[in-house]
């Protein structure tokens, strides 16, 4: 029972950490004079639909790329929204690494599960990760 517990009370912390995405806003707009830039969760709202069709034009799952989708961004909860230019500035952990970490105390499902989809979405080798990735940019 004690077993139980924790982890519903760490996935219940994950949950709530991936609540400040509504609240986090992306940096990078602010260098193009966007003074009220999308928050990370409206971003990533996007990239998954925006993933979800082009897997369908592709031919690939769509479910699969809305989830790597969803989770793409949720490391920076933890790291804040670090701007593509400034990444080359800093030695930042991995997003696997910081995704490890946010979801250590969850129900052993949900740990593997988010850990399974950033781990594909950060590789790049399935054309789902692939479409992701090309939805993020667009």
């Amino acid at each position: 029972m004690a077993d139980e517990t924790a982890n519903a009370q760490g996935t219940a912390g994950f949950l709530f950490e991936m609540g400040v995405l509504k609240n986090a806003k992306r940096t990078g707009w602010w260098f193009t004079g966007n003074n009220n830039p999308e928050s990370i969760a409206e971003h990533s709202f996007r990239v998954g639909i925006v993933g979800a069709v082009l897997a369908m034009m592709e031919g690939v799952d769509p479910a699969k790329v809305a989830l790597m989708c969803l989770f793409h961004d949720t490391q920076e909860t933890r790291i804040g929204d670090i701007p593509h230019i400034g990444r080359r500035y800093i030695e930042a952990a991995t997003n696997e690494t910081v995704t490890a970490d946010q979801v250590s105390a969850a129900h052993p499902a949900v740990k593997a599960g988010v850990q399974r989809v950033v781990g594909e979405y950060e590789s790049g080798d399935t054309p789902e990760a692939i479409v992701a990735k090309d939805a993020d940019k667009l």
